[in-house]
């Protein structure tokens, strides 16, 4: 039913929205609601409470039907009156009745697709049916009929309760513009949900605040209909603009925010389609965010991508065409398909269907030869035809027999008066010059506003720029537009808003202006751009600075400025390409003594492009426009700073040259007056003395006075901290550990002084980690990380993700029990990814999802359920080393388990990671790490010979402590390490250096327990009655301490250990118990043993006891 592609009928479940959510009027209806068919599918739609969502600021609209152009095709077009048949239905071209012709086989494979979509696993015996996206491609040539192989969806989603169609268009006038297409689309659908049903709303709303809470502005910055489905107002206030690393953070900031919005609307509307028009214009924003869309893993909800494009324009060095290659190669990792449907040309028997259905005549042989007329002329382009036909129609070559009640034509006529194109838009230029001039010159304005545009924007370009056009006196804006209408050329929305009725129709529009189409844009961005207030000037920004730049052949430098805001508008956007060209564009426009009579401005420009070429990798030209501004002898340290930043920071990303980078920020510092250190040499005595001070002063300050602390104000004083903050970072990285510890210390103090800036929590948080790695002072540890968390309930914007996860992992993890801070971590992902700090982010998420849970002896089958996911996302983030250490645990776990593939359950080898084809060249510490500590869990879980576990850990020592000093694993990996040296100190012929070692590892739990350590009680407890089982006098007290660590590990309900510590117990009751009772007790033990790894699934384990147990 055309009605439902058109979406204009009014009252029905099916609602085709622009921005505006318009409905077409009664009287335009008349005809598409006419027939019963039309009346019954309606009701059902109603029913299923489906909505058809198009957006409408998008140049171009939506597309009605290629093939059955409901409203286009009525013959009005271009007709005189004393040619325009009367208005009986009979003396009319009937498109409306026609139906979708040669597009069956398309629309069956794009309802396969749906249906594999929403298909439940158990109706499916396919592996692939776990996937619950879609992507389906409909390619082919403009006018194939594409959008209305996309539209037969409608009815499918309309039969599923709750379900919705979305759907949105991209324009070839704003290709350029950040996120053009999408956003509009999910405006428009936020508008519809806000006048949806009070549930719906109250479920979007709660999905939105949860998720996004807070950092839902920059989403609200793109759409402006989302505001209507948030929090009124933030009650926190933000730490903002402080970071030169904020410009990074923002692309993932938009990608995580995208994706809880289609999380939350595809879990209210299910199932869910977003059908995406013409992607051939999309820019690279949207690409990037129909990615996201389709690859996010963690949404859970059936979701289906349509997008059409024009194949003609897409060859193999086009954006869309390395985006759709990119996917298909993300399909087996991200879980979802992608489906091409092509979309050809009409054949000689289509042809004859439509002619068949428009011009009903009995000789079959008319019939025949107009369609092989038809073929001829248009090629078979449905939409072609179709203006083909209408063409003869006003020429007066087909005339209706009213008494016949058939249509007639002389074949040989329209043969002699005909002329053959491949190009439609040329055959409705020639149609659109035989309108009056007025209405010609309108059109031509109009053209250049996008397919979607309201009555008071055309009118300011009309009354300012009209009367340039026209010789006579100018028509009003609403008479012109009404022919226009009547026409049928553009379509009237609600409020005043005008859309093309096709593209097709826009692109003969544009060519209307022929030599002047530079001046045409140049003028019309220049009258918007003067003639509209800030506000409108603003929202229209990108499409008027286009129209200027693509017009002002003379480079009028009075729009440089134009530029620089849309560059930074773009930048906001995380549209760095853009925001890149913008800059770049701006600068052109201004003169060769920029320096002097437009500093400011010529300093701005130079510095926005030097840092989103930085961003896009590429270095050279971010380097000439730092060269230029730095060799201006005039500029302040100040205004040099983010050039001078970025390139210390490019040298150390870039160039890996860490220790240079530490060098330019010490500069850095010194050119804003702030010196560091005494002497380089005296820089480990200066960090030691900077510690003790900042913690002995930190201490003795009451918490009121961080509570009352604010934000600096000073910009000198916020830039020295940004600074610190990237030499803590960078000697970091260059193993300058005493420089680090000095340079955190500054940091910390400079809150303390001037207030609290970007950094304060992280730093104290960090300092919290350094006391317990040069002091294991536990107590100073919790306090300043305490005062790091109570920064973070008060201000956003501090680096949340980072600062929880340092606080928690190394820090808090010496003081509260691991369950206290597995909800914490978890949370700060979500943190972590609003912020756009994937780093930790992903750190949060392997400590939440694997090592908290191993630590506390989750069992392994749910770890490793859980691995292919984290990892997928750290790799999702873009973060390798996060992903590597998922793989190590993933590969341990499954040697655990005893299901690896790689032979040996003592190596690390297998499918998930090898150790021996580790191709990392130089590997990091935390990469060591991960290995390390799987071969220490082998050593012990997997060896069954505690005496070759013991040689380990006497060769190792503190290695792990010294690879990744304070991280939670340490007590963990100390206390397996601990256990076969005790274990071999009761074996072993010569059992000192056993015992001595042994005796070390259990000092240091002593003096944790002693510090308040909840995480280590029954570690001690344990280790305590091993170290007694040594001496024959102390049995009765070791048998004491088992019995205490069982009952203490027990209330933990770590069962890795439970397991542990039942066997070690039955150990002991077996070698220095050898009473029968004894022995019996000790199979109970072992038998408990047992159970618990059972639980826990250490399947060597548990074979290794079964087989002692079997055999006594």
């Amino acid at each position: 039913n055309p009605a439902l592609l058109r979406g204009d009928s009014k009252g029905s479940g099916v609602v085709s929205t622009d921005q505006e959510s318009s409905f077409a009027s009664p009287s335009t209806n008349k005809r598409s609601v006419g027939s019963a068919n039309s009346k019954s599918e309606l009701s059902s739609l109603t029913v299923s409470t489906t909505i058809s969502v198009t957006s409408a600021s998008i140049p171009g609209g939506l597309k009605t039907s290629e093939l059955r152009k409901p409203k286009a095709a009525v013959p009005k077009r271009f007709l005189d009156d004393d040619v325009r048949p009367s208005d009986s239905p009979n003396h009319s071209l009937d498109f409306e009745s026609m139906p979708l012709v040669g597009r069956d086989k398309e629309a069956s494979k794009l309802k396969q697709c749906f249906e594999r979509m929403i298909e439940t696993p158990e109706d499916s015996h396919d592996a692939s049916s776990e996937r619950k996206k879609e992507l389906v491609l409909i390619e082919g040539i403009s006018g194939a009929g594409k959008s209305a192989v996309a539209l037969t969806l409608q009815k499918e989603v309309a039969e599923h309760i709750g379900g919705i169609f979305v759907a949105g268009k991209f324009d070839m006038n704003t290709s350029s513009e950040p996120y053009s297409g999408i956003c509009k689309a999910f405006g428009a659908l936020c508008q519809k949900i806000q006048e949806s049903s009070a549930e719906a709303i109250c479920t979007v709303q709660a999905g939105i605040n949860e998720h996004l809470g807070s950092d839902v502005e920059l989403l609200v910055h793109l759409i402006p209909e989302l505001k209507g489905l948030v929090s009124d107002t933030i009650s926190d206030p933000a730490i903002t603009d402080l970071g030169t690393d904020e410009i990074e953070s923002r692309l993932e900031r938009l990608r995580f925010g995208f994706r809880v919005l289609m999380r939350v609307f595809s879990s209210v509307f299910s199932p869910f389609v977003l059908f995406m028009d013409d992607l051939q214009w999309a820019d690279v924003s949207s690409l990037q965010v129909l990615e996201f869309l389709i690859s996010d893993t963690q949404n859970e909800n059936g979701l289906m991508i349509i997008g059409c494009y024009r194949s003609d324009e897409v060859d193999e060095n086009s954006m869309l065409h390395n985006k759709i290659v990119v996917l298909q190669e993300m399909t087996e990792k991200y879980k979802f398909l992608v489906t091409k449907i092509p979309v050809s040309a009409f054949g000689l028997n289509e042809i004859e269907q439509v002619i068949s259905s428009v011009l009903p005549n009995p000789n079959v042989a008319a019939t025949l030869a107009l369609a092989k007329i038809c073929l001829k002329r248009t090629l078979g382009n449905p939409f072609f035809v179709l203006e083909f036909l209408k063409m003869l129609h006003h020429e007066g070559l087909v005339l209706c027999d009213v008494d016949a009640k058939i249509w007639t034509w002389n074949v040989d006529k329209v043969d002699a008066e005909t002329m053959s194109t491949a190009n439609v838009v040329v055959m409705l230029h020639n149609q659109l010059t035989k309108l009056p001039q007025q209405v010609q010159a309108l059109l031509q304005c109009a053209s250049y506003l996008g397919s979607t545009f309201s009555e008071s924007i055309i009118d300011l370009v009309w009354t300012t720029y009209g009367r340039r056009l026209v010789e006579s006196r100018i028509e009003s804006t609403a008479s012109l537009l009404e022919v226009i209408v009547k026409e049928e050329i553009l379509e009237k929305r609600d409020n005043s808003q005008y859309r093309w009725v096709h593209d097709k129709l826009q692109e003969a529009a544009l060519t209307l202006t022929g030599e002047r189409r530079e001046s045409f844009q140049l003028d019309i961005g220049r009258t918007l751009y003067y003639g509209l207030d800030k506000k409108q000037v603003e929202d229209e920004l990108f499409t008027i600075v286009d129209l200027i730049n693509n017009g002002n052949v003379l480079r009028l430098s009075e729009f440089a400025k134009a530029n620089l805001r849309a560059a930074e508008k773009a930048k906001d956007l995380s549209a760095f390409q853009s925001a890149s060209e913008y800059s770049a564009h701006g600068l052109s426009l201004l003169k060769e003594d920029k320096w002097s009579s437009e500093r400011e401005l010529t300093l701005q420009l130079c510095t926005l492009g030097a840092e989103m070429e930085a961003i896009l990798g590429n270095a050279d030209a971010s380097n000439r426009y730092s060269s230029e501004v730095l060799s201006q002898a005039d500029l302040t340290p100040m205004e040099t700073l983010p050039l001078k930043m970025a390139k210390a920071s490019m040298i150390g990303a870039t160039d890996l040259k860490f220790d240079e980078s530490v060098i330019a920020y010490l500069k850095l510092l010194e050119e804003l007056g702030c010196k560091v250190m005494w002497a380089r040499r005296l820089v480990p005595l200066q960090a030691i003395v900077k510690l003790n001070k900042i913690v002995k002063r930190a201490k003795a300050l009451p918490q009121s006075f961080y509570d009352k602390l604010v934000p600096i104000e000073d910009p000198r004083q916020k830039a020295i901290a940004s600074v610190f903050s990237k030499l803590v970072y960078y000697a970091f990285i260059a193993g300058d550990i005493m420089l680090y510890t000095l340079a955190l210390c500054r940091l910390a103090e400079m809150t303390l002084d001037h207030g609290i800036n970007e950094f304060s929590a992280t730093s104290f948080a960090s300092i919290g980690c350094s006391v317990i790695i040069a002091m294991e002072d536990f107590e100073s540890a919790k306090i300043f990380n305490n005062i790091a968390l109570s920064m973070l309930k008060k201000f956003r914007g501090m680096h949340a993700s980072e600062t929880i996860f340092i606080a928690c992992g190394p820090g808090l993890s010496w003081a509260k029990p691991f369950e206290e801070l597995h909800a914490p971590m978890g949370n700060a992902v979500a943190e972590g990814l609003r912020a756009g700090d994937t780093e930790y982010a992903m750190w949060n998420l392997l400590s939440s999802k694997l090592t908290l849970p191993y630590a506390m002896g989750r069992p392994i089958a749910s770890l490793v359920k859980t691995c292919p996911s984290v990892r997928i996302q750290c790799e999702d983030a873009s973060q390798a080393l996060n992903a590597m250490a998922t793989q190590v645990m993933w590969q341990m776990l499954l040697n655990l388990q005893g299901s690896s593939s790689g032979g040996n359950p003592t190596e690390l080898e297998g499918e998930v990671f090898s150790v021996s084809k580790d191709n990392e060249d130089t590997p990091t510490n935390v990469h060591l790490s991960f290995i390390h500590f799987a071969q220490t869990e082998f050593a012990l879980f997997n060896c069954n010979d505690y005496e070759a576990a013991a040689n380990r850990a006497l060769e190792v020592k503190d290695e792990y402590f010294k690879l990744i000093p304070a991280y939670l694993l340490i007590m963990v990996e100390l206390f397996h390490r601990a256990v076969p040296l005790f274990a071999a100190a009761r074996r072993a012929k010569k059992p000192r250096r056993y015992r001595n070692e042994a005796r070390r590892l259990l000092k240091r739990v002593e003096k944790w327990v002693c510090a308040g350590n909840a995480n280590v009680q029954y570690y001690f407890l344990f280790l305590t009655a091993e170290n007694l089982a040594l001496d024959k006098n102390k049995y009765d007290a070791a048998e004491e301490n088992y019995k205490n660590a069982i009952v203490t590990a027990t209330a933990s309900g770590h069962l890795h250990h439970l397991g542990l510590i039942h066997e070690r117990y039955a150990d002991f009751l077996i070698e220095e118990r050898s009473s029968e009772e004894e022995e019996k007790k000790a199979k109970e033990h072992l038998k408990k043993a047992l159970q618990y790894y059972k639980e826990w699934g250490a399947g060597v384990k548990v074979k290794a006891l079964e087989s002692r147990l079997s055999n006594p």
